[in-house]
């Protein structure tokens, strides 16, 4: 199916790794023009490298989407260098350090400093990027946003140390209940996408720490035998499963769809 992306322009933020990087990839094979965004800039930069290599235009930026200022530079950048912005994927959503993504602890071990931090990232940055792109979306009558959210904004499976994540995710499926209804009359849809666990880099690396950090590892094993144990279709999701279904979302296939949550965990939802 010819999905017509072919010069459109889409900004995917925590598109450095995992899930962001392989929406951003599978937008440049449908030729589309791809804005690469992560706080990590060489991670954003070697991204926009693969996708010039598909020979689709792309352009890195390391904005942090919980400051307002540098999400208006990056939209502002996005639409002098291609003239608009058709299609916004919110995925930022996880924390890195050095060593890779930073744990998080049981609710009653957490500081409300540490709730902020993570709301401000999956809530308030989706929030950020959907105000600052909309104007230009509302100008040219069309746009395209997916917000990625989490199987676990749906229905806690249980996974301890996830409440505030579980509430942020959670937010975003109203949030883009709301603004779907507030920005249709504009021929600008809204859904989100609710990945459940998917082999990305925090499970990569928990493989690599296995010697290293034992108790990591040992924990991320049990997650997914327990994951996959109740998974219909017998596995975990890859990065691709759930960049074909946003890639899908943002066409014009798609555009008598909006408001809408659409769960990719490999069946785990009806158990």
């Amino acid at each position: 199916m010819d999905l017509h992306l072919a010069g459109k322009v889409a900004l995917v933020t925590g598109a450095g790794r995992g899930i962001g990087r392989a929406i951003a990839l599978e937008f440049a094979k449908e030729s589309a023009h791809v804005v690469v965004d992560d706080i990590d800039a060489a991670a954003a930069h070697s991204v926009a490298e693969e996708i010039l290599s598909l020979d689709s235009r792309s352009l890195s930026v390391d904005a942090d989407v919980t400051k307002v200022d540098q999400v208006e530079k990056m939209i502002s950048l996005v639409v002098a260098t291609f003239g608009k912005i058709d299609i916004l994927v919110n995925n930022a959503g996880i924390f890195y350090e050095l060593e890779g993504p930073i744990g998080r602890k049981l609710f009653e071990e957490s500081r409300p400093e540490e709730w902020r931090r993570e709301i401000d990232l999956i809530l308030y940055g989706a929030l950020n990027c959907i105000r600052l792109a909309l104007s230009h979306m509302i100008r040219q009558k069309s746009g395209r946003i997916v917000n990625i959210s989490s199987d676990q904004g749906v229905v806690n499976t249980g996974v301890k140390g996830m409440s505030i994540y579980s509430t942020a995710k959670g937010g975003l499926l109203a949030l883009t209940r709301g603004i779907a209804a507030e920005v249709a009359a504009h021929g600008i849809t809204v859904n989100t996408v609710s990945p459940g666990l998917v082999r990305t880099t925090r499970a990569m690396l928990a493989e690599k720490q296995r010697e290293t950090k034992p108790e990591q590892y040992h924990y991320y094993k049990e997650l997914q035998n327990l994951v996959v144990a109740g998974i219909p279709l017998g596995r975990i999701g890859e990065p691709e499963d759930i960049s074909k279904l946003v890639v899908f979302l943002a066409s014009d296939a798609a555009k008598w769809i909006t408001g809408q949550n659409f769960i990719a965990n490999g069946g785990h939802v009806m158990l």
